[in-house]
């Protein structure tokens, strides 16, 4: 048997010490400074996540610039406005709103879809002028849709579907995930977006 040198063995002491206390500082400073660990676990949603999410079949989407046109339901990230009135003024308002957030996002924007919700073709009825700084928004029509489908969108007496201007956001496989109460600050809702799109590898 074979002796190990003592001087060998003090000069690795000193080292494996610094290791081990040093080591925890390190690892600590990478995650706070070169990933997102720091923010993302200090971030919580901004909206209230429907648990279970609740699944929605597959459906046309028409543009409501030109109703030739057409897209779907699933595929890409739906931020999704509700108004089964006439578009009136709040309508309006919730359709530049959803427009800013999605631009609000950068890169990410085009993994986006915008769609409103509501009852009929009166959107063929409002000026054209009006309609064209909403180039891209896209229409569900509820008449076209089982009774049943607006029910999805309503989580319990007290969520969803309470008041104009709520958003609710459905992923690419067409699960309604997400609402947002209409007094949610849009700086909230585009952090949702950010993060969710940043570790998300659908839609």
């Amino acid at each position: 048997m074979t002796s190990e040198d003592p001087g060998k063995l003090n000069k690795l002491v000193l080292p494996a010490i610094i290791v081990i206390f040093t080591a925890p500082m390190l690892i600590s400073w990478w995650l706070l400074t070169q990933t997102d660990y720091s923010r993302d676990a200090s971030e919580v949603s901004h909206g209230e996540l429907f648990v279970p999410a609740r699944p929605l079949p597959d459906t046309k989407l028409l543009d409501i610039l030109d109703p030739e046109q057409h897209s779907n339901l699933h595929g890409k990230w739906s931020l999704v406005v509700i108004h089964r009135s006439e578009c009136d003024r709040p309508c309006f308002d919730s359709l530049y709103k959803i427009r800013q957030i999605r631009l609000a996002t950068g890169k990410y924007s085009k993994r986006i879809q915008r769609v409103l919700v509501s009852h009929g073709d009166f959107y063929t009825r409002i000026e054209s002028k009006l309609l064209e700084q909403f180039k891209g928004q896209l229409y569900l029509d509820l008449e076209r849709q089982p009774a049943t489908f607006i029910e999805n969108f309503k989580a319990d007496k007290n969520t969803g579907l309470q008041g104009e201007g709520e958003l609710f956001l459905i992923d690419p496989l067409g699960n309604l995930m997400m609402y947002y109460p209409a007094d949610t600050q849009p700086s909230g809702i585009i952090k949702d977006l950010k993060r969710l799109l940043r570790y998300s590898r659908i839609g």
